[in-house]
């Protein structure tokens, strides 16, 4: 209702005087320029201002299939006067294009009508005049501060920014700079993106990191953020807005030219003044050298850098069939994610688990930077010293321009025989004699009492009263449902369900014991402190197949080692344990009797 009576108070108004009455719409467009060179961009905005809040009845926009159209937006503001003695609302809505001038010749945009009730409002056309490069370069001076991305040549890291304009500087340009001209495969080269203004920006982008090809581009992450300052540029003062800043890694040796950035700035002022400023940058030039031949015998590439090595082992002291760690790490400058570990080699009588590898990027001071981290699991099988032996990694340092090799020195360790500790506990004689017999009435009883495993005093008294009741105590387990293969069958189908549940999970320890659990009910509890070395004998000699024995013990110590692996192959071992497991189970029903 309002809007209809400010509607109806302008139509009486206009009625009284019409030598002063406004029209209820209106349409204009404007241009950043008419003329141009070849290929630059400019921007067109679109105004229509309307009384009141009503919208208008038809908008006929101007063609642009002459221009490419490379970003377009819409805005609008409402602004309130009085007039009369009546409060009126004027609403403008603003429609703003980015144009590609691509084809020399003058174009004409126009066409654009707005309708609103009995008011038609019209936009004047614009002419836009496009040049080719070199008729911008003899007519107009200011164009020819302005790069052909096509034709322009590159500009060297050296060059002063700026250089490539001929005439006076711009206002506003990008500048793309390295800081070497010059560098060898693999060595950083940092590049740098600014835009230098001699008026405040409002905003300047931060554009993504450079992709160019044949390069490995990482942005720099040192902890600091580049800020704008000031610079005296030819007797001018710019402002410096830094856009970009990442290290370069290139992978081949030749002349190299980096393409140019192009983005688009705001210069500070009123928000519906401003207008946006297309820059581009010109071409960078640079040249890669190759390293020097020949290569030293152990060279990977991407070694290059300045890096330093160092090993450690821990713990100092083992003994038989016990792990111990070998960390290596290399630390220093360079791109850190090329650069190849050393190989541990602790000789044939150990056996040595595939290494966890951890790769961490800390920048320094503008340059990658970063350190990775080794740790390999060897199991000694052999009581004497266990020699870890000197580990090399060869890199071409960029700080001395020539290969270098770095050494460990090599690592010793003592390994003790097996100690009682981790042989497990001496079996007891009638344990030894029933191995490979049939199974004896306390494994019927919870096994993790480890009471009946310790032999009785009266232990044939025991077994006469048992064998007086084991007829009673039969039948009534078979009513009840409750006999001993019923609980043993219970207790499997408990594992399985576990099983599911832990390679969900992941969790190592909780596979170890599950596996241990399956092997206990069928061998003692006592079987939990038996060393791995001698646990294969010792489940062949308490009934299971060799094939079997071997595998829980291999199982039981690739679990131990894959605690320290990294994720695929820790699933990989509880997998491993899991299926072992559930071997045990099928065996031990083969064998009962």
């Amino acid at each position: 209702m309002r809007a209809l009576w400010l509607v109806l108070c302008v139509v009486v108004v206009s009625a009284a005087a019409p030598a002063q009455a406004q029209a209820a719409v209106g349409l204009q467009m404007r241009a950043s320029e008419t003329t141009m060179p070849q290929g630059e961009t400019f921007r067109l905005e679109v105004i229509l201002t309307v009384s009141g809040q009503d919208a208008v009845d038809d908008l006929d926009l101007p063609d642009l299939s002459e221009f490419s159209v490379l970003r377009e937006g819409e805005s609008q503001q409402a602004s309130f006067s009085t007039r009369n003695g009546r409060r009126e609302i004027t609403v403008e809505h603003r429609r703003s294009y980015i144009l590609r001038a691509d084809v020399v010749g003058k174009h004409q945009i126009g066409g654009a009508t707005a309708t609103l009730g009995k008011d038609t409002a019209r936009a004047a056309p614009i002419t836009i005049t496009v040049m080719s490069r070199a008729g911008a370069k003899a007519g107009n001076d200011d164009a020819a501060a302005v790069p052909d991305a096509g034709t322009e040549a590159a500009v060297g890291a050296s060059a002063e920014p700026g250089a490539r304009f001929n005439g006076g500087l711009p206002q506003i340009f990008l500048e793309l700079r390295a800081d070497r001209s010059e560098a060898f495969v693999g060595e950083q080269i940092t590049v740098v993106g600014e835009i230098w203004s001699r008026v405040p920006l409002g905003s300047w982008p931060r554009v993504p990191g450079l992709k160019p090809p044949g390069f490995v581009c990482l942005a720099i992450d040192d902890g600091i953020r580049p800020q704008a300052v000031q610079r005296s540029l030819r007797g001018q003062i710019f402002n410096v807005y830094p856009v970009s800043r990442d290290a370069l890694f290139a992978l081949a040796a030749g002349s190299k030219i980096l393409p140019p950035l192009e983005m688009d700035v705001t210069p500070a002022g009123s928000f519906f003044s401003r207008q946006d400023v297309r820059v581009k940058s010109a071409p960078l030039a640079l040249e890669i050298k190759a390293l020097p031949e020949p290569a030293p015998p152990g060279f990977v590439a991407g070694a290059v850098g300045n890096f330093d090595v160092r090993a450690s082992i821990k713990p100092q002291r083992t003994s038989v069939g016990v792990p111990v760690s070998v960390i290596v790490e290399i630390s220093g400058q360079g791109n850190i994610d090329d650069v190849p570990m050393p190989v541990v080699n602790a000789g044939a009588s150990v056996r040595t688990f595939p290494p966890t590898v951890r790769r961490e990027r800390r920048d320094r001071d503008g340059l990658v930077a970063g350190q990775i981290i080794a740790e390999t699991l060897v199991q000694p099988s052999q009581a004497g010293t266990l020699t870890v032996a000197a580990m090399s990694l060869v890199v071409f340092d960029t700080n001395l321009d020539a290969w270098v090799t770095k050494k460990t020195a090599p690592l010793s360790i003592v390994v003790d025989p097996a100690s009682a500790a981790t042989s497990g506990p001496a079996l007891p004689a009638k344990r030894q004699a029933i191995g490979a017999g049939a199974r004896p009435l306390a494994l019927d009883i919870d096994v993790r009492d480890s009471a009946v495993l310790r032999p009785a005093p009266f232990i044939g008294g025991a077994i006469a009263v048992a064998g007086m009741g084991i007829g009673w105590l039969g039948r009534r387990r078979r009513r009840s449902g409750d006999s001993a293969e019923g609980q043993r069958r219970r207790r499997q189908a408990d594992r399985r369900a576990a099983a599911t549940a832990i390679a969900a999970s992941g969790d190592v320890a909780a596979a170890q014991r599950l596996l241990l659990d399956a092997v206990a009910e069928r061998c003692g509890d006592d079987i939990r402190a038996v060393d791995a070395a001698a646990l294969p004998a010792v489940l062949v000699a308490r009934g299971f197949a060799d094939a079997i024995a071997a595998a829980v013990a291999r199982a039981i110590v690739d679990a131990e080692a894959a605690r320290f692996a990294p994720g695929g192959q820790k699933r990989q071992a509880i997998q491993q344990v899991l299926d072992v497991a559930a071997a045990v189970d099928t065996a031990q029903r083969q064998v009962s009797p």
